[in-house]
């Protein structure tokens, strides 16, 4: 190797103290974001949350509190520490929201951690630095977490977090981290064709698998269990099936309860239902025949079987595990209806990653970050004017749900020129270019 080479290999080298540099003014910008005035509605719920889990303990904390709570279990022991952190040092009201935002800047930047560290195994570990700051500082990430005071990204990290104990073939653990993040966050099951797939692609019906899978159920219930309980309140059903059921009932009768609260086409989500006039309107109201709410399975399952057939082609390659998730969350969060703005902030995590295997990528992870960035700043602003709904045809919403559109287009048409679409061998490719060197000196 000659010097010039040298020259430029060292030129590009990201040294440990430039990197350092970099983590340390990245974590400062968060950390000063983080300063900014949260969504009201929401901080305020988990303001009130956290000192009420802090003084009384979760016990009637959905029953007799007083407060309408339809946010999943696992989130509350966050919202729980926090209190007794609170209250320990007496510290005032600004520093009790700051610390509740901490807990999602926290996972973010672990995401980040994950995407370098999955970088450099797959032997590029700049571009992996590069993505992994680019995921930290990105608008549509912290304006969830260090603005608004939500906290989709911890979920989003549990996820790439089973996807990675699947690829190291961790597959009972992944399965355990999933249904932590489901009880998290009820909307991380959109995963589960993956999960599911991923699980059973290499099962086989003998001792050792079975053997796997009986552990799966018991550790399961164990870690359901170990997180439901303390939260339990009796259901309607309680005396009529044993209390071990209806500990699993009252999960599924809180999340029913949570899609009861917005039945709409599109709560403020910037989709396909949002293009069609669907915002605020009942999603069982007629639509070309059939009503919103059953035209968003359709084209979920069709969205659903299109990423699974990337995912199969490609015999769940990395790339494909990625990026199929992310076609998934997408999709379900394009036709599925009762859709929020923040629910498609988890897939941004997942077309970062993906982008370390295809260059191409990074225009829709561009793409969307711009659409999921403005669709959380627009209502951002407006609720500080006591406005909480957009209208029905808003300008703004049917503009960028127009470009998320034109992103999930871009997103099929990658995922079938990529993981589909059949490809030409090297070997088939080098003969046609010989076969045409050839006819050209005929032809001279």
């Amino acid at each position: 190797m000659d010097h010039s080479s040298l020259r430029n290999e060292n030129r590009y080298r990201l040294t440990p103290a430039i990197a350092s540099l970099i983590i340390v003014f990245a974590i400062i910008i968060r950390l000063i974001t983080t300063l900014i005035r949260p969504y009201p509605i929401d901080m305020n719920g988990y303001v009130v949350w956290s000192n009420y889990l802090a003084q009384h303990g979760p016990a009637e904390f959905y029953g007799s509190s007083g407060f309408h709570v339809v946010y999943a279990p696992f989130y509350q022991y966050f919202l729980w520490l926090t209190g007794e952190l609170v209250q320990a040092f007496s510290l005032p009201l600004l520093t009790h929201v700051y610390l509740i935002k901490l807990w999602s800047v926290i996972f973010e930047l672990l995401g980040a951690f994950l995407i370098w560290t999955i970088g450099k195994k797959n032997k590029a570990p700049i571009e992996g630095f590069i993505l992994s700051i680019f995921y930290f500082l990105n608008p549509a990430i912290f304006i969830n977490s260090s603005v608004w005071g939500q906290f989709d990204s911890i979920t989003a990290t549990m996820l790439i977090g089973v996807i990675l104990l699947f690829i190291n073939k961790k597959n009972n653990l992944a399965v355990l981290l999933f249904l932590v993040s489901v009880l998290t966050k009820p909307q991380s099951a959109l995963l589960l064709p993956v999960v599911l797939y991923l699980y059973f692609k290499d099962f086989r019906l003998d001792r050792k698998s079975i053997l796997r899978g009986i552990i799966l159920l018991f550790s399961g219930l164990l870690v359901y269990y170990a997180i439901v309980i303390p939260f339990y309140i009796p259901t309607h059903l309680a005396g009529k099936i044993p209390r071990f059921l209806d500990q699993i009932y009252w999960l599924f009768d809180l999340y029913f309860t949570s899609v009861k609260d917005y039945p709409y086409g599109t709560a403020n989500a910037f989709n396909v239902w949002f293009l069609l006039g669907g915002q605020i309107q009942h999603d069982h109201l007629p639509f070309l025949g059939l009503n919103y709410m059953t035209w968003g399975m359709i084209l979920l399952i069709l969205g659903l079987i299109f990423s699974t057939v990337c995912l199969i082609k490609k015999k769940a390659s990395v790339h494909s595990i990625f990026y199929s998730s992310f076609l998934v969350l997408f999709t379900a969060f394009f036709f599925m209806t009762k859709m929020h703005e923040r629910y498609l902030l988890p897939a941004i995590i997942f077309i970062t990653i993906s982008a370390l295997f295809e260059k191409r990528h990074i225009i829709t992870l561009i793409l969307i970050s711009i659409c999921v960035y403005i669709n959380q700043l627009y209502l951002y602003m407006i609720s500080f004017d006591g406005v909480y709904w957009l209208s029905r045809w808003d300008t703004i919403g049917i503009i960028i749900s127009a470009v998320t559109l034109f992103a999930y287009i871009l997103a099929l048409y990658n995922g079938y020129t990529l993981f589909i679409k059949p490809q030409k061998s090297k070997e088939k490719r080098l003969k046609v270019n010989i076969r045409g060197e050839q006819n050209e000196l005929k032809n001279n």
